[in-house]
């Protein structure tokens, strides 16, 4: 397991602990051919620390509060 993959389960562990609201709003990774779906225009490759860190989780929800 890479370095990157270790330190972000050591992070989404400290959210589930310490911010569980916060964990859940972690959205689910992305398969390998979604990413390269997403990003079959860019002129270059992403490295793999990329594809590890959107594999691990694709973005958090963002809510809103309203005043």
């Amino acid at each position: 397991m890479s370095k990157l993959i270790e330190g972000l389960k050591r992070i989404e562990a400290w959210l589930k602990i310490n911010m569980p609201d916060r964990a859940l709003e972690l959205r689910p990774g992305l398969l390998h051919y979604e990413i390269n779906e997403k990003v079959k225009n860019l002129p270059f490759n992403l490295p793999q620390e990329v594809y590890q860190l959107y594999e691990w989780h694709n973005g958090c929800v963002l809510i809103q509060f309203r005043s």
